[in-house]
């Protein structure tokens, strides 16, 4: 039998981007949308592992984990919190509570959340705990797409990292926006000279051609001079957010911050 693992996130772009990371690696993979919902799947299905945020709506993240560690069916669960809460008070609180692991959000990619996930799997299996090797899943990324309006607003996306990629795509379609994807600066380049977007959203440190250069040519043609073009870099040096604003970036935000609820607010801003 796969392992099971209950995901307690009220973003959903972002559940449903790591619901479709692990269910590639075989695993069964639950979303619950707030704390109460949480709880009622906790209990009826007893997942292998919890991830659980902390700021939702109603409960919260530390309600939830007291509520299921007060629970003689729950309270045994392995429980990971996964927050953009970094404060050592709001750290050491989750582990009093009964986190098995409190992890930041910003400090992970998916791919190294997952590698967290199955180090802990691992782990038990270790100490003689019953393991279930995962089978694969047959779901895919395009099962999670919606049908998007052929007039509505159309985005593209110059990234590289496969993970942003799929987050990315995947909230932007459904907030029903049209998504073309580039995966090298120079392959953006010639999209944006080829079709007519209405917002691009680019990285800097990408291969073929790096964002400054990108910006540059960008910015020298005159189809692309109104165009809001806005960078997602992990670098927050002050050098190099002035640099991209220099070269023609509408806005500069940092990846490690952005969630895709964020992402979708600053594309708003500027598609009014």
């Amino acid at each position: 039998m796969p392992k099971k693992i209950l995901i307690i996130e009220d973003e959903r772009g972002l559940a449903e981007m790591y619901k479709l990371k692990f269910e590639k690696e075989g695993y069964i993979v639950l979303i619950a949308g707030d704390g109460e919902s949480g709880i009622k799947i906790a209990r009826e299905e007893l997942p292998d592992l919890v991830l659980l945020d902390i700021v939702m709506p109603g409960l919260d993240g530390f309600d939830v984990l007291r509520t299921l560690r007060s629970d003689y069916r729950t309270e045994n669960l392995k429980i990971f919190v996964f927050s953009n809460l970094g404060q050592d008070d709001e750290i050491e609180r989750g582990l009093q509570e009964g986190a098995d692991k409190y992890l930041i959000k910003a400090n992970l990619t998916p791919g190294q959340l997952l590698q967290k996930i199955e180090e802990a799997f691992l782990a038990d299996q270790m100490e003689g705990k019953k393991d279930n090797k995962p089978v694969v899943s047959k779901n895919n990324f395009k099962d999670l797409k919606q049908e998007v309006k052929a007039d509505a607003a159309k985005i593209l996306l110059i990234e590289d990292e496969n993970d942003i990629i799929t987050m990315y795509d995947l909230c932007l379609n459904r907030e029903g926006y049209n998504v073309d994807i580039a995966r090298n600066g120079a392959w953006g380049l010639k999209l944006a000279r080829e079709k007519s977007y209405d917002l691009i959203v680019m990285d800097m440190v990408m291969p073929a051609m790096s964002g400054l250069e990108l910006l540059k040519k960008l910015k020298a043609e005159s189809l692309h001079q109104n165009i809001p073009i806005l960078v997602v870099s992990n670098s927050a040096q002050d050098k190099d957010i002035e640099e991209a604003k220099a070269e023609g970036a509408t806005d500069y935000l940092l990846k490690a911050s952005l969630t895709p609820a964020n992402l979708i607010k600053e594309i708003k801003k500027y598609l009014r």
